[in-house]
């Protein structure tokens, strides 16, 4: 063999060597990139649910007094309800 076809041999395995670097730091950098946006993706969909709750709560009274109108019943207090006497007396009641 000739120094011209070495030195050819030479040059096209240091081309090719530097083609796979450059291709594994750009898989590298995509895949930093992926995970990136992954946590951001997971980040964003955490915010928006708790928008979603806080939007839900405010509706809540909302929601609360259109029951209201449309049954057309007045609110009782939950004591009203205690306060009435019971409608029978147990054997166990007695003194």
């Amino acid at each position: 063999m000739n120094v011209g076809r070495v030195g050819f041999v030479i040059a096209a395995l240091t081309a090719i060597a530097l083609a796979v670097v450059h291709l594994r730091t750009e898989r590298t950098r995509c895949a930093a990139r992926t995970v990136t946006l992954e946590s951001e993706w997971i980040q964003l969909r955490r915010e928006l649910w708790v928008l979603q709750t806080r939007t839900a709560r405010l509706r809540t009274p909302q929601r609360l007094r259109d029951r209201v109108v449309s049954l057309t019943t007045d609110l009782v207090a939950p004591a009203a309800e205690i306060e009435s006497p019971p409608a029978a007396r147990l054997a166990s009641d007695r003194p």
